[in-house]
């Protein structure tokens, strides 16, 4: 019993340690975002968002957005400003930890988010991630959320992304092309 299920799970995890390109965590990308709140309709709108390397292990995240929301609320204008940790857990595989402090301009309100998963290059041109989300805003309900989201490169610098969540308060998803450094 303890062989099939050893025999399993290294089949399971063949496409996590394929030859694959490395991942990076310097980036910047331009976002179509999509959300569909539970409490009110849906909002669409674009973002920017990046992550420079600053070693080995650990790198900052960035990024701005603006929703569009339907009456009778006005446009959403968030930013957030962290940091991320990652370590491999196998070839071309990391856990990864981000923690970000968030600010909303429009209704001035400020908050966290806070992610912990894993990314792993699946191969030399598709990278994929899963991940469980925490986010908290002041007079707000906390939101926690599964994601998963994957990158197709169409060179090493160049690709389109795509990552989709759904959490406790809404539905998200968002796409986008990305430059990696």
């Amino acid at each position: 019993m303890k062989r099939s299920a050893l025999f399993l799970a290294s089949l399971l995890a063949l496409p996590l340690v394929s030859q694959a390109a490395d991942l990076s965590y310097s980036w910047v990308e331009a976002d179509y975002v999509h959300v569909n709140p539970d409490h009110f309709d849906n909002t669409d709108g674009v973002g920017i968002r990046g992550s420079g390397a600053i070693n080995e292990n650990f790198n900052v995240i960035a990024g701005w957005s603006k929703l569009n929301n339907d009456a009778p609320f006005t446009d959403s204008k968030t930013w957030y400003l962290g940091l991320g940790y990652h370590m491999p857990i196998a070839d071309k595989t990391d856990l990864f930890t981000e923690i970000a402090y968030a600010k909303e301009t429009s209704f001035d309100i400020s908050g966290s988010n806070a992610r912990v998963g894993v990314r792993s290059a699946l191969t030399p041109r598709f990278e994929g991630s899963a991940w469980l989300g925490y986010s908290k805003f002041q007079h707000t309900d906390s939101n926690v959320a599964l994601g998963v989201s994957g990158q197709y490169k169409f060179t090493p610098t160049f690709g389109v992304v795509a990552e989709a969540s759904i959490g406790n308060n809404d539905k998200s998803f968002l796409i986008g092309p990305r430059l990696s450094f």
